[in-house]
């Protein structure tokens, strides 16, 4: 039951009655997490549940209340964000992956005592992260209590659940329909010696049935669970979302609607001899209603692996999408530079000016995540968001840092410009060219077939670190197909992970310097991983650019180029000037024949 405070609480407010109801149930500690029952990347405001507590909004992050302690865990993109939106309050930061800030298990352990109950939902975090942390702590035998929702009974007035229509997502962008995919599935269950697979990943539900909704602000998915077994293929579902034309199509590819919370009530009469699931997709709830007699095959669920790669028909429609999306930004480079004198761009008309030029492009849905335009100082925080009541107005000197990207029918884009908005000190310059030669040194990577990311991650970071300059943040991340903009499973991280880059995996490229209370620098593009060359038994893979957007010209000191990044830079501007100025009016394709001239 929902308790009833009218009044607007104080985040120390929230952590008083917050603590009230962990005496009454006699919790020694509570985790909260950024999650919803799918462990997706980006939640419906239904779920933010971490961030409405702590006032911390950025997109990750958890924090742990005790009855003296109060800390939020985040990671290196929003240190400066953080510190700022909890100054006010009790909760202190934790960084993660640093030196002198223990992780969540640490922390636990050294201020636990023996036999202490650490409280959370259990409907909202994996069946894997439950495991790990229970066995972390098994040594001083805390208790895990998984059955308690105490910052939901406080937040009165929580936004309701989702309800947008679903839609399909047509052959001719797919190049495969849902029941290819699903006898697809089937095939590898058969391999795994598999019965049934369990899906949650709203993104993987998505792709496997040829459906988009948009339960998940700029993110085209519909909160839903899949079952699929020999004979059957089950959507978990609110149906009201259905209409009859949607309804038809998933029948005719022999796919059965259920209610979405019938999974819960379905899972405990399944009678099959094996599963297969991804513990770090199911939530701890919804896993402990599989019977024990069922055999668990845990790995990476079949369609996050299937998609990574695209098809032919999906290749040829995101370079489409690539290109349409290219020129709204060039569009919108060019009226920041007209305009910057006027004095009248700010930060958030620009970021709406951007938007509407990507609305006039073919196909266009909605942005792919909310556009990032931060000037100046604000671009050090790499995941910085203005606001109706926190906004920079742009000068006509410096940087401003614009992260952007959009959904069409036929793909998803995500790039990053950093547009000079007037004169420039020594010191924007080399850094932006440090980025652009960070940029391009992972641009030019030819590599051995079965080579990961993480073995190519150095290449971006080389030409900082001999500057002694890091970003804390991976390099690349997957790009899905009107899906997530940020997906995996392949990415250029420092971080190990056993993904071998395949022809047709589309990742970004964007390395940058993020300097506090100076400047924020990134450049970004898309790039697809296609087959290059075959030396006897060897195959060589390279990255082809999807992103056709210019540099900036008055950004870059030639100086310091070596002469095959140079040429890089002058192939790349002249293919952006081929491909983008026919889609141009006669002012900006004057412009830009300009800005993509050649440099020596």
């Amino acid at each position: 039951m929902k308790i009833n405070y009218k009044d607007r609480l104080t985040t120390n407010e929230k952590l008083s009655k917050l603590r009230d109801l962990m005496k009454k149930n006699n919790l020694t500690a509570y985790y909260i997490n950024t999650a919803d029952p799918h462990q997706s990347e980006y939640i419906p405001d239904h779920y933010k549940i971490r961030s409405w507590l702590t006032g911390f909004t950025g997109s990750a992050g958890y924090a742990v209340v005790t009855q003296k302690d109060a800390l939020l865990w985040v990671d290196g993109r929003y240190f400066i964000q953080a510190e700022q939106q909890i100054a006010a309050s009790e909760f202190r930061m934790m960084k993660m992956a640093t030196k002198g800030f223990p992780t969540l298990e640490e922390w636990l352990l050294n201020n636990l005592d023996y036999g202490d109950s650490l409280g959370m939902n259990g409907y909202l975090i994996s069946e894997g992260f439950y495991r790990k942390l229970k066995f972390a702590l098994s040594d001083k035998k805390i208790n895990l209590q998984t059955n308690h929702h105490l910052v939901e009974d406080i937040w009165v007035d929580c936004p309701p659940l989702p309800n947008a229509p679903v839609y399909i997502h047509e052959l001719k962008y797919t190049g495969k329909s849902a029941a290819r995919k699903i006898q697809e599935v089937r095939k590898k269950m058969f391999e795994d010696d598999a019965e049934a697979a369990l899906y949650a990943g709203l993104n993987d539900i998505a792709w496997l049935f040829n459906i988009r909704g948009n339960d998940v602000l700029n993110t085209p998915v519909s909160m839903a669970f899949a079952l699929i077994t020999i004979d059957n293929a089950y959507l978990y579902i609110d149906q009201k979302k259905v209409s009859s034309d949607v309804r038809k199509f998933l029948e005719e590819n022999e796919i059965t609607l259920k209610a979405y919370n019938r999974i819960y009530e379905d899972l405990p009469n399944l009678d099959v001899r094996s599963i297969v699931l991804n513990q770090a997709n199911i939530n701890h709830t919804l896993f402990a209603q599989i019977p024990a007699s069922i055999k668990i095959k845990n790995k990476l669920d079949y369609p996050y692996l299937m998609k990574a790669a695209l098809n032919d028909v999906e290749l040829e429609n995101q370079r489409n999408s690539y290109l349409k999306d290219s020129v709204a930004l060039t569009k919108f480079i060019y009226y920041i530079k007209q305009n910057v004198q006027s004095e009248e761009l700010n930060e958030l008309n620009a970021a709406e000016k951007l938007h509407n030029l990507r609305t006039e492009q073919d196909l266009f849905i909605d942005d792919s995540f909310a556009t990032i335009a931060a000037y100046g100082p604000n671009a050090a925080m790499m995941h910085y968001s203005a606001t109706e009541n926190s906004y920079s107005q742009i000068e006509p000197k410096g940087f401003l840092l614009v992260d952007s990207g959009g959904h069409y029918f036929d793909g998803t884009t995500d790039i990053t410009r950093t547009i000079s908005c007037g004169p420039l000190t020594d010191e924007e310059i080399k850094d932006y060219t440090l980025t652009l030669k960070a940029h391009i040194n992972l641009a030019r990577a030819k590599f051995l077939y079965g080579a990961t990311g993480y073995y190519l991650d150095v290449l971006a970071r080389q030409p900082l670190w001999q500057n002694y300059m890091d970003y804390k943040s991976g390099t690349g991340h997957a790009v899905g197909y009107l899906l997530g903009v940020h997906e995996g499973p392949q990415r250029f991280n420092m971080n190990y992970v056993n993904i071998p880059l395949e022809h047709g995996m589309v990742i970004t490229n964007e390395p940058g310097v993020y300097k506090e209370n100076k400047h924020g620098i990134r450049i970004e593009n898309d790039y697809v991983v296609l087959k290059d060359k075959q030396v006897d038994t060897d195959l060589f893979m390279k990255l082809d650019c999807l992103s056709f957007v210019p540099l900036d010209k008055d950004a870059i000191d030639v100086n310091l180029l070596e002469n095959y990044e140079l040429e890089w830079l002058n192939n790349y501007q002249a293919t952006v000037y081929e491909k983008i100025s026919p889609h141009l009016k006669r002012n900006e394709k004057e412009w830009l024949k300009t800005e993509t001239g050649k440099l020596l």
